[in-house]
């Protein structure tokens, strides 16, 4: 845990302290719910969806969030203005230990946003076949991650997209997937899913333009079928995909496109609001 942990201070249970103070503490010792909330210009990019959605995983796991959003909130604010950082990606973490306690981290992490060139040109993904338990519970486990980790790092790629034993490809390892047919788009439903916040705006999108949403999974073997794809994610927003496997995508779909500018709307908006 230590080693994600991009500055010396962080929050712990709502006090400042430095990141030696928790040198000996485990993640291995009952269950853990997380949320990665970016922070643009000191804002808290949806932090109220990100709080609702932190709520939902303490639920699916049987647990419930003691602190108030307020003092989620307050630590938040408390962690920007101690390290000066008004731009990136905060972690907040909840400790549900096997004895009953309850621990509250908030801490930077390291962040990868794409360059102007990658939303221009779009990025490679590849296939990887495994599956999360519990997908819609938003779950530390380091297993996963590592093995993620290691093949989008061994196979040059921005993101893994997941693919169950039936076949059948249902999110991103960090973000959620994306294809479109003619004015169709398709993605997995919400039950197979950590359903993201982007993806919801995704949703909202769609709607108002009258696109119609489809929500199944893609087929592995049909993913030539199709016109356009993309993934979205806190960090990745609404990215293009240029190619999955040896299938390549029109990364100018004027669907896609649309997307893409809605959602910068949206953030510009909620960071108005909020200054």
């Amino acid at each position: 845990m230590q080693s994600e942990i991009y500055h010396n201070t962080l929050i712990y249970n709502s006090q400042l302290v430095d990141k030696s103070f928790i040198n000996n503490f485990s993640l291995n010792d009952g269950i853990v719910v997380y949320e990665v909330i970016r922070i643009i210009e000191g804002i808290p990019l949806f932090f109220e969806e990100h709080l609702m959605r932190l709520h939902f995983s303490a639920n699916l796991t049987g647990n419930k969030i003691v602190m108030s959003d307020s003092e989620v909130s307050h630590s938040i604010h408390q962690l920007i203005i101690e390290n000066q950082i008004f731009t990136g990606n905060i972690k907040l973490m909840l400790q549900f230990k096997n004895n009953g306690l309850v621990s509250f981290y908030c801490f930077f992490i390291k962040h990868n946003y794409p360059t102007d060139l990658q939303y221009e040109n779009g990025v490679i993904v590849k296939l990887f076949q495994t599956e999360r338990q519990n997908p819609n519970a938003k779950l530390i486990n380091s297993n996963y991650k590592k093995e993620t980790d290691l093949f989008i790092n061994e196979s040059l790629i921005y993101e893994a997209l997941l693919v169950n034993k039936n076949g059948w490809v249902t999110e991103g390892s960090k973000s959620n997937v994306f294809f479109i047919k003619g004015n169709l788009l398709f993605t997995a439903p919400k039950s197979m899913i950590l359903s993201g916040i982007t993806r919801k705006f995704v949703l909202k999108s769609a709607h108002l333009s009258y696109i119609d949403v489809i929500e199944e999974c893609v087929n592995q073997k049909d993913i030539q079928f199709y016109d356009a794809a993309f993934i979205s994610g806190t960090s990745p927003k609404i990215l293009p995909i240029s190619s999955i496997e040896n299938v390549s995508y029109n990364v100018n779909n004027p669907i896609l496109r649309k997307m893409m500018a809605d959602y910068n709307e949206e953030i510009e908006n909620y960071i108005r609001k909020n200054v």
